[in-house]
């Protein structure tokens, strides 16, 4: 087989423009330059490096080299277009880009009297929980004065809407000032580093009122069983297990918290809850008082009447827009990261599987390896905690991650959420998306689609999103929870009538 050169400079322009996406991607644009421009030496019709040094040169301000080389970009791709090859040599180009910005319907506006209104209510905890925000969130003004009116309550709200300072700040300030005792409060996470994270953001808020805080998970286990804690967080697998083996540690409860209930209703780990919150009404004879949380979810009162009784619903009409791409590809979104010109990225996968093989093969053809971070429930803590810190503090990183990272861990300012997969839920999607641009006003996200048909869905769903008008899905409770319970209730030795039992899993 004979040397075919122009097969070899096309691959060779293939290399250095992977070199060259590689060095912008960390930070070193000269040597990204440099890279385009000796790939478009190699192969003078390599459409990537001319679009990609017009991007580069927009963005620096030099509008006379971004117009040369775009369009040179559009001559080589015109060119291609209109090749001589053979059909069957032809390649199919990608398909086309889907691009919107979808505006929020209504936005927040300050309200200077509100927030005066509500500080008035708050004189134990006002500073501490408010002092460093200029002013309060609409769901924070609407809620405070309801939480500390002892009602239950749902609130409906998308991340970083100020959903935990709005139940917390109240609940503090009535421990305070009716000097709860013991073990009062108890925060039921969805997962163990939404847990880890609150417990510390928590406590750096409260230390200074002397209240304590502690955690009881399966990574980490704080509380003090002979002095119990003031606050106590937890999962509902951890819950059970106190329940079983530690319930007098919980005698003393006056309220509870079920934050981001969207990702435990509809499934196992919800019917379970449901189940322990029955069994510990039982056992209190009197049920604390009950808060909640969730993601915009289509007949909230529904999900609400199944964790407690006449919830007061509080909704706020603030939300941010969404600036969406549908790409076919990695590479395609890849590209979008670019041109976007960020810098933090968010990669979505369904399992731990899908994100360990993504960030091991699929992330490395793309980006550098040393940018590369992985979270999932089944890592380590300590792994969890670097990929989180390194969200939190570094300037170049690309997370891949399951919906460990879909809820309230703090990871600092994302530039565009990526989604790998299609979500579970449209609740889920809502989250994932949402932990993107936490201080602009609108969202960036690219979502990757298989087909036609899952792009069409993206689009449908992220214009619902947008409006907040998407409907759940139907669930039946699964049985084999109750057999689960039935176990956990007879643990420890203890005898339980039928009729206990019964009333458990009513």
């Amino acid at each position: 087989m004979g040397y075919d050169r122009a097969s070899y400079q096309r691959n060779r322009a293939d290399a250095l423009f992977r070199m060259g996406f590689h060095a912008e991607m960390i930070g070193s644009v000269d040597e990204a330059e440099m890279r385009y421009s000796k790939a478009i030496e190699a192969d003078p019709t390599h459409y990537r490096s001319y679009a990609q040094l017009g991007r580069l040169y927009r963005r620096r301000g030099d509008v006379e080299k971004a117009s040369h080389y775009l369009n040179a970009a559009d001559r080589c791709r015109s060119n291609n277009n209109t090749s001589t090859l053979p059909k069957s040599r032809r390649k199919t180009p990608p398909p086309s880009l889907i691009s919107h910005v979808l505006n929020s319907p209504d936005s927040e506006k300050p309200d200077l009297k509100g927030d005066d209104k509500v500080r008035n209510m708050l004189l134990n905890t006002w500073e501490t929980f408010f002092g460093r925000f200029d002013s309060l969130r609409e769901i924070q003004r609407i809620a405070v004065p309801i939480v500390l009116n002892g009602d239950n309550t749902m609130i409906i709200a998308p991340t970083a809407s100020g959903k935990t300072e709005a139940i917390f700040a109240p609940l503090v300030e009535k421990m305070i000032s009716e000097d709860w005792q013991g073990l009062s409060l108890l925060y039921i996470s969805p997962t163990k580093a939404l847990a880890e994270d609150i417990a510390q953001r928590l406590t750096g808020i409260v230390d200074r009122l002397g209240i304590r805080i502690a955690q009881r998970n399966g990574d980490t286990k704080t509380f003090d069983e002979k002095n119990p804690q003031n606050i106590l967080v937890t999962t509902p697998e951890s819950l059970d297990s106190l329940l079983s083996w530690k319930p007098e540690c919980l005698h003393d409860l006056k309220a509870i918290v079920l934050d981001e209930l969207h990702m435990l209703d509809g499934n196992y780990r919800g019917d379970q809850l449901r189940v322990l919150l029955q069994r510990l009404n039982l056992e209190l004879k009197a049920m604390p008082v009950m808060h909640a949380t969730t993601a915009t979810v289509s007949n909230p009162e529904i999900m609400a009447s199944k964790y407690m009784k006449d919830a007061k619903l509080i909704q706020s009409g603030g939300g941010r827009g969404i600036e969406y791409r549908i790409v076919p590809t990695l590479e395609h979104a890849a590209r979008q990261f670019i041109e976007l010109g960020a810098s933090k990225a968010l990669i979505f996968c369904n399992t731990p599987q899908e994100t360990e093989e993504l960030a091991r093969v699929d992330l490395q053809r793309h980006f550098p390896r040393s940018l590369i971070k992985v979270h999932h429930g089944k890592l380590d803590i300590a792994m969890r905690q670097d990929a989180e810190s390194a969200l939190r503090n570094g300037k170049n990183v690309i997370c891949a991650c399951t919906s460990t990272l879909e809820v309230g861990v703090d990871i600092g300012d994302i530039d565009v959420v990526i989604l790998m997969r299609r979500p579970r839920s449209v609740a889920s999607l809502s989250q994932r998306i949402g932990r993107g641009n936490r201080r602009e006003d609108r969202i960036k996200v690219i979502a990757i689609a298989s087909s036609m048909g899952e792009a069409l869905y993206y689009e449908k769903v992220f214009n619902a999103v947008s409006r907040s008008e998407y409907d759940a899905a139907r669930y039946e409770f699964d049985p084999s929870v109750a057999v689960q319970q039935i176990i956990s209730m007879l643990s420890n030795g203890r005898n339980r009538s039928d009729g206990y039992v019964f009333d458990a899993l009513e």
